[in-house]
């Protein structure tokens, strides 16, 4: 499933934050939430966060890069469960890295779900369209798959 679309919320009492509604069955076996690289919280439904950890496995175990890179991603790790009103607990230490205190924005990014503080998520979306104008001039800068000229 590709998740999409970006959803207003507050984090409760308990530091809880609500899935939207229409990806909440996508989480019904809980959700692995992850330091996003981009001071957000990435999560994961169990099957997309292995997914992932194929991606990080990739670098070779025994150099410092992959021992870097797997305790970047497993140890800083979170499995929690949704309860049965669709929320997630988000442990402090999550929320202290995307500096998160009550208003977020949760998105959906293809595979999976980030959690934003919403002021910083606005500064973020502001830069958004020029970001996808920029990528999509380097994608028709590059030479054709294959070394042909693309012409049919």
């Amino acid at each position: 499933m590709a998740f999409r679309g970006n959803f207003e919320y507050q984090l409760d009492d308990r530091n809880r934050v609500a899935l939207p509604p229409k990806f909440r069955e996508a989480f019904a076996n809980g959700a692995v939430l992850v330091p996003g690289l981009d001071g957000c919280i990435e999560v994961y439904t169990p099957e997309g966060f292995e997914a992932e950890a194929n991606v990080v496995e990739r670098v070779p175990a025994y150099s410092a890069e992959g021992r870097q890179l797997r305790r970047a991603f497993f140890a800083s790790s979170f499995d929690v469960p949704r309860d049965a009103q669709g929320r997630l607990l988000v442990p402090a230490k999550l929320l202290a890295h995307a500096r998160i205190e009550r208003d977020v924005v949760v998105l959906g990014n293809d595979q999976r779900l980030e959690i934003w503080d919403r002021a910083l998520w606005d500064q973020q979306e502001a830069g958004l369209p020029v970001a996808r104008a920029e990528a999509l001039q380097r994608l028709a800068e590059r030479p054709p798959a294959g070394g042909g000229d693309g012409l049919a």
